[in-house]
């Protein structure tokens, strides 16, 4: 493997030679949502990071906690973009390229492009060709093994209007890792494990966590992301209205226009547009006006009475001003 050049500034610069976290990088991981992972686990996320020189403060490598229901416990996987994963086989130097990625339905026949808007290829292959190996190593991926579902069993929002282009990643993900296992052992990309599954629930308490989502789904670059205040309301108002994290995401790529898998991958504009969306779903719905028994609607004349000086106050405060004329 070649030698991989690493900054030399920046307080959260990762050394090749560190055996722990610094106290710096251990408060960058806590913001993260992190910190609080077994000490082994971190140490293995340090170790990975060094080995493939990705930046998990740069949100290159990503370690996500996801729940297993055979053991009861937390489980804590390491992932990367599938753009990560190539910088990898790139720095080995014996990468050399892959295959065109190709789909195929039931029949059985391979097509370089998938064409049938209605239906998901049954599978998806791809080939890494390496220095010094006769034959390129392929990867082939079965959609019913790697689609990711919602708790009612439907595709989440991704798989079910991008599932061609998410099989195809992770066929490659999987001929990269049988091309270079020693530097992509252990590392694995959203598509593969399943992010929907991550501890971190939208709103929820661990939410942090989820930071840790694919390269494609960080937040736009140059804007405000939501801020504190924003998240605390955010979670309040889900709480009040009893949804889930699966309304939850609905709403935010319905709001946003893009996949958003966690609450902090909202900016700030569409934290925004969440709220007031949350605000409109809140309100009571318009009683129907009574009617007498002949169906007519019951309707009363009331006297207009102006409003005393403190009711205007309260109702106009930027025209009622001390001493002006009511």
């Amino acid at each position: 493997m070649s030698e991989i050049a690493v900054p030399t500034v920046g307080a959260l610069t990762l050394d090749p030679t560190q055996t722990e976290w610094t106290e710096p990088q251990t408060a960058a991981l806590a913001q993260l949502g992190i910190a609080n992972a077994p000490r082994g686990d971190q140490l293995v996320f340090l170790h990975q990071a060094q080995k493939t020189g990705l930046d998990p403060f740069a949100k290159q490598l990503y370690m996500i906690s996801r729940w297993d229901s055979q053991s009861g416990g937390h489980k804590f996987t390491i992932q990367a973009g599938i753009d990560g994963l190539r910088v990898i086989a790139e720095r080995t130097g014996r990468y050399e390229g892959r295959t065109p990625i190709q789909w195929c339905g039931e029949d059985g026949v391979w097509r370089n492009v998938w064409l049938d808007a209605k239906r998901p290829p049954v599978a998806a292959r791809c080939a890494v060709y390496k220095k010094g190996f006769r034959e390129p190593l392929e990867g082939v991926a079965h959609y019913s093994e790697f689609v990711q579902t919602k708790k009612g069993g439907d595709p989440t929002h991704m798989w079910a209007t991008k599932g061609v282009h998410m099989l195809g990643k992770v066929a490659e993900a999987l001929a990269l890792r049988a091309a270079f296992p020693q530097d992509l052992s252990g590392i694995y990309t959203p598509e593969e494990v399943g992010e929907e599954e991550s501890t971190a629930a939208a709103g929820g308490p661990g939410q942090t966590i989820a930071e840790s989502v694919a390269a494609e789904y960080s937040q736009p670059s140059g804007e405000p992301m939501v801020s504190s205040a924003q998240l605390s309301e955010i979670a309040g108002r889900l709480k009040d209205l009893g949804m889930g994290k699966d309304a939850a995401l609905e709403l935010y790529a319905e709001v946003a226009g893009r996949e958003v898998p966690v609450t902090r991958l909202l900016t700030e504009k569409e934290a925004d547009a969440v709220l007031e969306e949350l605000v409109e779903r809140a309100k009571p719905a318009a009683e129907p006006p009574e009617t007498n028994e002949d169906g007519v609607v019951d309707a009363h004349i009331v006297e207009d009475e102006p409003a005393s000086a403190d009711e205007a106050d309260a109702l106009w405060p930027e025209v009622a001003q001390p001493g002006s004329a009511r």
